[in-house]
């Protein structure tokens, strides 16, 4: 597969293009100036999302579409920077007609103990933190226009080494045997190229745990 990866220099989208390269897929990393170790099969764009116009001609013949984009915790406005950077990115997919996979935040999961999203039981410094991932979450569930995956890690999402023994679910948060959300960003990227493009999890949302 021939597979852009947004936002891939950060947190997750590191991990994700390692991930990618490791099955032999053929990538398109796209950030704003991040730097990779070389390979054959790695293609470097440094764009700016919101640019996605420009973009599109460049990324036409890809298969998959998997975005990573966070503007950064301690980003002043992330709300609004956030949801412009994640609108971009559906606008993007939607203008070549192909799939996108979005990693999201943990706020829209449900509570196995209360039935209600995390966000809505959240004190206000979360709900600063992820209100952007809860509102496009709850956009995307209302447009099926498009070909679209929403993830949303565990509670802790770390990066400590992989297992690649974890829990794979839907709208509930999940726990190991422990009673602990976690899960590494190592099998987050495994989820994301070798679970998540499964075309049964189109217009679904996807979440996952170590057991």
């Amino acid at each position: 597969m021939k597979i852009a990866i947004i936002g891939a220099s950060g947190f997750v989208g590191k991990a994700t293009v390692t991930e990618a390269l490791k099955n032999n897929h053929q990538v398109i990393a796209i950030s704003r100036h991040g730097q990779f170790e070389e390979n054959s099969n790695l293609n470097v764009l440094h764009h700016d999302i919101n640019d996605w116009q420009s973009l599109a001609p460049k990324i036409r013949d890809v298969d998959l579409i998997i975005s990573t984009f966070n503007p950064g915790w301690k980003d002043p406005n992330l709300y609004e920077d956030f949801l412009t950077g994640a609108h971009s990115v559906n606008q993007l997919a939607k203008s070549l007609k192909k799939r996108v996979i979005i990693v999201g935040g943990a706020g829209s999961l449900f509570s196995q103990q209360t039935n209600r999203q995390l966000f809505v039981d959240a004190d206000i410094n979360f709900q600063n933190m992820v209100r952007g991932a809860f509102e496009l979450y709850e956009e995307l569930i209302k447009d099926n226009s498009f070909d679209w995956t929403f993830v949303s890690p565990a509670l802790d999402l770390n990066a400590d080494k992989p297992n690649y023994n974890y829990n794979v679910g839907g709208d509930y948060v999940l726990y190991n045997t422990e009673g602990e959300s976690k899960i590494s960003i190592y099998d987050l990227a495994d989820l994301l190229i070798n679970i998540a493009p499964a075309k049964h999890l189109i217009h679904k949302r996807v979440t996952l745990a170590n057991k």
